[in-house]
């Protein structure tokens, strides 16, 4: 998924093991910093109705690391020492503000939606099990606020 106004220069390379993923970065020349993957997560606003999506959205990975862990486990990647990976027991959390984690929803009328997140869609990260990767939400978009309700993971 390429991004308009960007371009990327250099590859990414997963290595994986069963005790951990390590990643080398894409380079994103607009945002002046490396991104571990193109696609960490896909956002899909659909019609309630229909199904059909009518806006999209995705988060790069900035910067793979174990954000937080597990009680009892120790993290053992951080972008400040240079090593980006995922750890068992680890998570890598994106806060709200960071940018570039949206849907444009400029064109969309308010009316009742699904969101559907996807995590690891091309599933470059190994993992254990790749069914609950997707959250459905309902959400109800007035023209000024949006409202998510009944988040659930769906098992694929």
């Amino acid at each position: 998924m390429e991004e308009t106004g960007c371009s990327k220069s250099g590859a990414f390379i997963w290595t994986v093991t069963s005790q951990e993923v390590r990643s080398y970065p894409i380079s994103w020349l607009c945002r002046k910093h490396y991104h571990s993957m193109e696609a960490f997560s896909n956002y899909d606003l659909l019609d309630v109705s229909t199904g059909q999506k009518v806006a999209e959205g995705h988060k790069a990975s900035f910067c793979l690391e174990d954000t937080s862990c597990d009680p009892g486990v120790q993290r053992r990647f951080a972008c400040t020492a240079h090593t980006q990976g995922l750890g068992p027991g680890c998570y890598d959390t994106y806060h709200a503000n960071i940018d570039c984690q949206w849907i444009d929803i400029t064109d969309v009328p308010p009316g009742n939606y699904i969101l559907k997140v996807t995590v690891n869609p091309s599933q470059l990260v190994q993992e254990s099990d790749f069914s609950n990767n997707g959250v459905r939400c309902d959400i109800r978009y007035t023209g000024s606020y949006v409202q998510a309700r009944n988040c659930r993971i769906v098992v694929s």
